[in-house]
């Protein structure tokens, strides 16, 4: 029995769209039927057809006719209207007489209400053509029609909840198609338009499984207005005066970077976007905040840049709000309830602080007072942060920031007086000596603080002497310096053992480097001059470590030393051909000297060192000596060695092992 109707209702279908044709009517006559046809037939379904197979049958033999109907009306837009016009009430008839029906009528009654949802700006854009309008004027009427569409869903969300997901789903479409209708009309603003509609699909979103097609179009629109406003935003924070700053150049002429008004409207309302979600699901005000923060960072600079605001009133702004967003992430009071808020200010806030930060001191560059101004607040900031951080990475990070900055002040003045670049090398070691001697204070709370910061001063120590190197003299002086402030380092109370071993070390080498550098701006090329003090040195750290590591041996200790006081000598003896008699005679006293001090002392390396020495340098005087003796005196003597050996043989194997034993006993 139920093949009867569906028969039936095919078979009105059929004859609807056949009859136009056979009998050769005109396309008014046509969509007369087809419209007429489909609608009676739409209605019949969605009051009478209680069986499922006849709700289907029924509602795709409407549709069939509607579809067809429609297709005709595009020949003239007279036609189009008229057929929109009837699509419209005919589909909310649908969905109102569906109320009392099977779930079938009830799905026949959901596809009225998108019909007739979705109609609904397209008839707005047909009348708005037909009365001649500008394409601007087009697509506020589209958009104003889909906002009725969405104000029509929410009224039929409490009387028909059961076509909630059908009206929500047709109503986002609608709003999200209407809101890229700029993408065609270049004189809209495509970012605003995308914005409101994010916004209107947000406010009306009730968290409900049926609304899921609407928060992925306000997803969708939010990003595509964040697109759209992203270069006259990065502008207007980075490049506010059309181009980046040149470091004193002077302050550049105002002048919009881009946007306009438009653009603050759209990021005032993403932040709406933003904050209703948060406050709907009762955040507290710590997160709204935090979720409305990088929108007024944002925000500002664009007003400054868009109102005509003279230099350096923009990047005044961002370096204060990169600051202060730095600032509070830093003295922020860590807790087991604020996972959120602290993932916020992971994410957002300190990556925010930090670019808006540069780009603000970036911006201040064009003049000296700027520069000094803008890196004075940095400094500030990032003292508090080092002193009062709730963390102990925060504390770290400021300290450094603190000393990069400050550094940065000490360049920056004596250019600022026309001062010679190596004349800042003083400035920057100034810097280094304060931090030095302050971070043992900032150790006390954080023991990596302390490290970090001296480390940071070794390296701003090394930025100071690469400053003067222009000047050997300048920078022997300030080697001289700074190995003066570490070893007055090293007399701190309550330095640990290892510590001052390496505040003596840097100290030592850090004198020793100013001695060579006098030495070669005086113009000395005597090696010894270079190799003795470094030798001297060594061995005075060798015999220190002697006395407090009983453990060690000679060659550890003592080898470097010696080696450096002794080879190069060796070297130029052995190697040049001028006769330099008292570098060999001084070297063999030295050498002799070394054998005595090692053998009294029981060391081995000085034993073997020095008497390798005293061998070669015979070796080298014999050799020097063959030219100027007959040739019978070497004949004679080899001949008496040889004699003298073969007597005393065995004696003499005695006293080459005791040699070797006694040598191998020593340390």
């Amino acid at each position: 029995r139920p093949a009867r109707p569906v028969t039936g209702l095919v078979g009105v279908a059929s004859t609807a769209l056949a009859l136009p044709a056979v009998a050769a009517t005109p396309w008014p006559v046509t969509l007369a039927v087809d419209l007429a046809a489909g609608v009676a037939l739409l209605l019949a379904v969605a009051r009478a057809a209680r069986r499922t197979p006849t709700a289907l049958a029924g509602s795709f033999a409407a549709a069939t006719l509607v579809g067809h109907g429609l297709l005709v009306a595009l020949a003239t837009r007279g036609g189009t209207l008229a057929a929109l016009g009837v699509v419209l009430p005919a589909g909310l008839a649908a969905a109102t007489l569906s109320r009392r029906g099977t779930p079938a009528q009830r799905a026949v009654g959901g596809a009225g209400l998108v019909a007739a949802l979705l109609a609904t700006p397209l008839l707005a854009v047909v009348a708005l053509v037909t009365a001649g309008a500008t394409p601007a004027w087009q697509a506020r009427g589209a958009s104003a029609a889909a906002v009725l569409s969405l104000l029509t869903a929410v009224v039929l969300r409490r009387h028909r909840p059961d076509l909630d997901g059908y009206a929500s789903t047709a109503s986002a479409l609608a709003l999200g198609g209407c809101a890229l209708a700029p993408l065609g009309v270049p004189a809209e603003p495509l970012a605003l338009y995308a914005a409101v509609a994010a916004l209107l699909l947000v406010a009306v979103d009730r968290r409900a499984p049926a609304a899921v097609a609407g928060r992925v179009v306000a997803a969708t629109l939010t990003v595509v207005a964040g697109l759209a406003v992203l270069p006259p935003t990065v502008a207007a924070v980075f490049t506010p005066y059309g181009g980046p700053v040149r470091p004193w150049s002077g302050a550049p002429a105002a002048g919009p970077a881009g946007g306009g008004w438009s653009t603050v409207c759209v990021l005032l309302v993403l932040a709406g976007v933003a904050l209703l979600p948060a406050a709907r699901a009762r955040a507290g005000r710590a997160t709204l905040v935090l979720v409305g923060f990088p929108f007024a960072a944002v925000a500002l600079p664009v007003l400054l840049v868009v109102a005509g605001a003279p230099w350096p009133a923009a990047p005044a702004a961002v370096l204060l709000t990169g600051l202060a967003a730095l600032l509070a992430a830093a003295l922020a009071v860590p807790g087991a309830g604020a996972v959120r808020p602290g993932l916020l200010l992971g994410l957002v806030v300190v990556p925010v602080g930090l670019l808006w930060t540069l780009a603000g001191l970036a911006g201040l560059f064009a003049t000296p007072a700027g520069t000094f101004a803008g890196l004075a607040l940095a400094v500030v900031a990032a003292v508090v942060v080092a002193a009062a951080g709730r963390r102990p990475g925060a504390r770290v990070l400021g300290g450094l920031a603190a000393v990069v900055a400050g550094t940065g002040f000490a360049v920056a003045a004596p250019l600022a007086a026309d001062l010679p670049l190596r004349t800042a090398g003083f400035t920057v070691l100034a810097v280094a000596g304060v931090v030095l001697f302050l971070a043992p204070a900032a150790g006390r709370r954080t023991a990596l603080a302390g490290q970090a910061l001296e480390a940071a001063a070794q390296a701003v120590a090394l930025v100071a002497l690469l400053l003067t190197l222009s000047g050997y003299r300048h920078a022997a002086v300030v080697c001289v310096l700074w190995g003066v402030a570490v070893g007055l380092r090293v007399l701190r109370p309550g330095e640990s053992t290892a510590g001052r071993w390496v505040f003596a070390g840097i100290a030592g080498v850090s004198e020793l480097l100013g001695v060579w550098l006098l030495l070669v701006a005086g113009g000395v090329v005597l090696w010894e001059a270079y190799t003795l003090p470094a030798a001297g040195l060594a061995l005075v750290a060798g015999l220190v470590a002697l006395r407090t590591r009983p453990g060690l041996t000679s060659w550890l200790a003592l080898g470097p030393g010696l080696a450096a006081a002794l080879l190069p000598g060796l070297v130029s003896v052995l190697v040049a051909p001028e006769p330099q008699p008292w570098r060999r005679l001084g070297l063999g006293f030295a050498a002799l000297g070394v054998v005595l001090v090692g053998a009294t002392r029981r060391w081995q390396a000085p034993v073997v060192l020095g008497g390798t020495t005293l061998a070669l340098l015979a070796l080298h005087e014999l050799a020097r000596g063959l030219d100027l003796l007959p040739r019978w005196i070497f004949l004679a003597a080899g001949g008496l060695a040889l004699i003298a050996l073969a007597a005393t043989y065995e004696r003499r194997r005695r006293d080459l092992a005791r040699l070797r034993t006694a040598v191998g006993r020593m340390s």
